[in-house]
C-alpha cells in the first residue's frame, strides 16, 4: 500500500497518475523496474524519488515518509505502520497558552498507559523514547506544542501524524466526536455529555476537593478519546487490527460514585472563571456570528 504513494513525486499530478495506472504502473517497484514508463521530461526526478522511497522503506525510516509524503498520501504511512503506532491525547487546565497538562493517555503496544500530573506525568517521557510513530487528533496545533513546552524539550523524539488532517483529506471534517459519530463508533453512555470544558472542572474537583470520582471520570474520558483514535485510524488506514469490543475492554471502569452534575448557572460561572474569553462555547458563538 505505501509503495503506491506517488503524490510526493515532482511532476506527477492526477492526470499523469491516472495515465500511469492505466499502463499498469502502480508502485515504486514498477517505476524502478521500467524507467521508460515515465515520460522523458519527468523520468530522472521520478525514478530517483522512487528509489529514495524504496530505500527509506528498506531502512524502516518512518520519519522520512512523514516528512516527505503529500497530505493526501499520509494515510498510507498509517496503513504500513499501524501496529507500531502509538496514539495519545492530553487534558489541560484550560485553553490558554500557559495551560498545563493534567492527564496524558496513550495506546502503546496493545494497552493503555495513563500519566497524571503530581503522580507520574514525567514517566511519559520514558514511554515517548519507545514510540516509533506518534498519532493524535489536532495534536499539531494543541497536544504536541503543550508537550514540548510542558516537558521543556525542543522536539519529539519520534515522527508524528495528525489524524485530523488525514481525516480531512478523506472527506471527514470536524472534531473527533463528530467524525467518529458519523462513522458509527459510539462512546459509552456516561461520556456523552463530557467535553473539554467539563474535563477542566473534573481536574479541579480532584485537586481541590480530592473527588476520586472526578479523577476517575477524567481519565476514563481521555482514554475513550484515545481508543476512538485507534478506531478512526483503522478506518483511515483500511485496516482492522483490533475490534471495537476488544478495544473498549481496555477502557477504565466508570467511577463507582457518579460524578456530580452542575446547574447551568454554576457550570457557566466555572467555564467563565477557567476559560475566560477563550471558552470553546464562546468561540463557537463568535464563529457563527461571523458567517
Amino acid at each position: 500500500m505505501i509503495s503506491q504513494a506517488f503524490q510526493h513525486c515532482h511532476g506527477l499530478g492526477p492526470v499523469k497518475l491516472r495515465q500511469l495506472a492505466e499502463r499498469g504502473v502502480t508502485s515504486w517497484h514498477d517505476v524502478v523496474g521500467d524507467p521508460d514508463c515515465i515520460p522523458a521530461g519527468l523520468r530522472s526526478a521520478v525514478v530517483a524519488e522512487c528509489q529514495r522511497s524504496l530505500q527509506a522503506l528498506q531502512d524502516d525510516d518512518i520519519g522520512w515518509f512523514v516528512d516527505r509524503f503529500s497530505p493526501g498520501d499520509k494515510w498510507r504511512i498509517l496503513s504500513q505502520y499501524h501496529d507500531r503506532t502509538t496514539f495519545f491525547d492530553i487534558e489541560t487546565t484550560g485553553l490558554e497558552l500557559d495551560a498545563t497538562i493534567t492527564v496524558i493517555v496513550c495506546w502503546h503496544r496493545g494497552r493503555l498507559h495513563t500519566f497524571v500530573e503530581h503522580e507520574n506525568l514525567d514517566d511519559f517521557l520514558s514511554l515517548l523514547d519507545d514510540v516509533e510513530l506518534l498519532a493524535s487528533f489536532n495534536g499539531t496545533s494543541f497536544d504536541v506544542p503543550r508537550v514540548l513546552d510542558g516537558f521543556h524539550i525542543p522536539s519529539l523524539p519520534c515522527p508524528h501524524l495528525d489524524l485530523r488532517w488525514l481525516s480531512h483529506h478523506q472527506g471527514l471534517k470536524g472534531g473527533l466526536k463528530r467524525i467518529t459519530s458519523r462513522l458509527g463508533f459510539p462512546r459509552p453512555a456516561d461520556l456523552h455529555e463530557t467535553d473539554g470544558e467539563m474535563a477542566v472542572r473534573l481536574w479541579w474537583d480532584w485537586r481541590q476537593r480530592q473527588d476520586q470520582a472526578a479523577r476517575d471520570h477524567l481519565i476514563r474520558y481521555c482514554a475513550a478519546d484515545v481508543l476512538m483514535l485507534v478506531l478512526l485510524s483503522q478506518h483511515l488506514a483500511r485496516r482492522q487490527d483490533v475490534s471495537a469490543d476488544d478495544l473498549w475492554a481496555h477502557l477504565p471502569a466508570s467511577p463507582a460514585t457518579p460524578v456530580a452534575t452542575q446547574s447551568t448557572d454554576r457550570r457557566a460561572r466555572f467555564v467563565q472563571s477557567m476559560f475566560g474569553g477563550a471558552s470553546p462555547a464562546t468561540l463557537r458563538t463568535r464563529r457563527r456570528r461571523r458567517r
